[in-house]
């Protein structure tokens, strides 16, 4: 009897909350190191995000800093990896960041 395939581990989370000049960082760190692939809004707590127009990283902290979305996931390749970066807005001014690393084994 053949065992069956193994499942792949998921990738790993890490976590943190940060500030508005936190995020100021964190923003420029991806707009100077990495390759933006996509920039996603989340607007309510529930259901899909809607088709937008692309959006640039700009835009997601010009909505994170206004309160305007819920959540921004920022995607981006960096050290031949998928890197997608979920911003919560918190109160108080604070962010809470949740970032996961995808390694496809298809070429970049």
């Amino acid at each position: 009897m053949s065992e069956p395939p193994a499942i792949p581990p998921l990738p790993e989370l890490q976590q943190a909350t940060f500030d508005a000049a936190e995020l100021e960082n964190l923003l420029r760190d991806i707009a100077a190191c990495a390759r933006l692939t996509e920039v996603i809004p989340k607007y309510a707590a529930t259901g899909h995000v809607t088709e937008a127009p692309t959006l640039t990283l700009e835009d997601g902290r010009r909505l994170l800093l206004e309160g305007a979305a819920r959540a921004v996931q920022f995607r981006y390749r960096y050290e031949d990896a998928d890197w997608w970066d979920t911003v919560m807005a918190l109160p108080g001014g604070q962010f809470r960041l949740v970032r996961i690393r995808h390694d496809f084994d298809c070429p970049p």
